[in-house]
């Protein structure tokens, strides 16, 4: 009974505006006209995925991975056999951006790690159309961030 009287948990929360900002992402480029905002919904898309596998990490005690492509990206867990796997669920699965966009500035390493402590390596990425681009970092403490380029 007393579960029931808690409320939210900081996690619950979390998931509910991960949740709400893809659905932005997804709605963002098409009240749009042009391709810029494309790049601008992805952009979004992407920093909630990223702070939602940050926070899966965190909740889980288990590393998260995203493996990023020219045109896409996909989210990995770490097993209990210490292999990194497809993350389950419907708001990880693999991502292929729209026709027209990419994602540059990726450098060697093609991949970001979010430990459980919630930490990650410092990266740097950019969405890119023909129009617009939107930059996605991330910094040492796992922060995530995105700002329209243009």
């Amino acid at each position: 009974m007393a579960a029931l009287d808690r409320g939210l948990t900081l996690f619950e929360l979390l998931v509910v505006l991960a949740l709400i900002g893809v659905m932005l992402g997804v709605i963002a480029p098409r009240l749009g006209g042009d391709v810029g905002a494309s790049a601008r919904g992805e952009g979004l898309r992407l920093v909630a995925l990223l702070k939602a596998a940050r926070t899966e990490a965190i909740v889980t005690g288990r590393p998260y991975r995203v493996d990023f492509r020219a045109h896409g990206y996909r989210f990995l867990a770490l097993n209990r056999h210490g292999r990194f796997v497809r993350a389950k669920g419907a708001l990880f699965r693999a991502r292929r951006l729209p026709k027209g966009a990419a994602l540059r500035g990726l450098g060697k390493r093609r991949a970001v790690v979010f430990r459980p402590s919630g930490l990650s390596r410092a990266f740097r990425v950019e969405v890119v159309t023909r129009h617009g681009r939107f930059l996605v970092s991330g910094d040492d403490d796992g922060r995530i961030q995105g700002l329209a380029a243009g």
